[in-house]
């Protein structure tokens, strides 16, 4: 799984200033405390919206904001929530990844090591609230370590965000029982029908989003080569392989050298597209639209030639970055998939001629 802080240590200090951070969690005063956060967080906003519009890599901008949320939960938990105590409190899903687009959700898990007394109830209560209270658009589930291995072996949606999981606060020798036994019974398990159900999952999604790259205006999350085709090819690594993410794939020579070039431009490309839909339309917008191809198309250099407009380079290099990163996905998932020795055979067979003609 990427690390947030190796992408954040050289300029962390320039997104988030520690020192109001500190001052706005020392008052007293919870609606002042949340004025101060909000402002805080107002300011990381709009320092990461300056470097990303100054040329900064994307990567750095949603793993910058993954950090700098992290130590304003971080220390939610500690003033508002339960604090030291016998449970955890994980990031899930693309937090949990380490990547934040300006407007995505922040999505957490508290996994409870003792009874939920009435005490840490309200606690937990009063930690979502304030979390929302401030500006983030939390998600949010409290589950004991069974829970989470019953609900990931019923429920692909929860199977997925979990695998992703990454410690913030608590206990960290709970963190450590909750991640060693779900990747044991959960991740690990049944790996061939869990990637058959996302493959299914992702097909219903291409029928609703569309089914083709070349889409007039594609949604960059969810449409046939959008980001949610890394995502698969990053979920079927983790579940066979236990890599979190596509270095280490192509380190370990399981992810060609060619593929993974493909994918890691793609990745940059379509992450760097979607932050500017965000970012200017100041909400989770990923509908590339005309207006937006136009937009982007011009901030990012292109520029029209006498036999190709700039929208139209622009949207050729989108198509090309999305029909590359599906291909690579679909072989990846499907090399990840078990095989028999007789179909495994059969690949290394040639082809049968149909006829004399063929």
């Amino acid at each position: 799984m990427q690390s947030v802080a190796s992408v954040a240590d050289e300029s962390l200090e320039q997104a988030l200033d520690f020192d109001a951070l500190e001052a706005a969690f020392a008052g007293a005063d919870g609606s002042a405390m949340r004025a101060a956060c909000r402002a805080v967080l107002t300011r990381v906003n709009e320092r990461l919206k300056q470097r990303f519009f100054g040329g900064a890599p994307v990567e750095e901008i949603v793993g910058l904001r993954a950090f700098c949320i992290d130590e304003i939960v971080r220390r939610a938990w500690s003033r508002v929530g339960p604090g030291n105590c016998a449970h955890a409190l994980l990031a899930v899903g693309g937090y949990g990844r380490g990547e934040l687009h300006p407007y995505s959700d922040v999505d957490i898990c508290i996994v409870l090591g003792a009874a939920l007394d009435d005490a840490t109830r309200t606690c937990i209560e009063q930690l979502i609230t304030f979390l929302w209270d401030i500006g983030l658009e939390v998600g949010h589930s409290v589950r004991t370590i069974q829970d989470c291995i019953d609900l990931g072996l019923s429920d692909l949606t929860v199977r997925t965000s979990k695998m992703e999981a990454r410690f913030l606060a608590g206990s960290p020798d709970l963190f450590q029982q909750f991640h060693s036994r779900y990747f044991r019974k959960v991740v690990s398990a049944g790996v061939d029908k869990y990637l058959d159900h996302k493959l299914v999952e992702r097909q219903r999604e291409y029928q609703k989003f569309g089914e083709t790259v070349y889409l007039l205006e594609p949604n960059v999350k969810k449409s046939k080569g959008g980001l949610r085709d890394l995502h698969l090819l990053q979920w079927a690594g983790l579940a066979r392989l236990q890599a979190a993410t596509i270095r280490e794939l192509s380190d370990r020579g399981i992810l060609s050298q060619a593929d993974y070039r493909a994918v890691k431009d793609a990745r940059e490309f379509l992450l760097r597209v979607r932050a500017f839909l965000h970012t200017r339309a100041g909400m989770a917008q990923e509908i590339l639209t005309f207006d937006e191809q136009v937009w982007l198309a011009k901030h990012l250099g292109f520029t029209d030639k006498p036999h190709l407009l700039a929208v139209e380079q622009f949207m050729q290099q989108y198509y090309r970055h999305t029909m590359e990163l599906h291909a690579a996905s679909m072989r990846f998932v499907e090399r990840c998939r078990s095989r028999s020795l007789l179909q495994r055979v059969r690949s290394w067979m040639p082809a049968k001629r149909i006829d004399h003609y063929f």
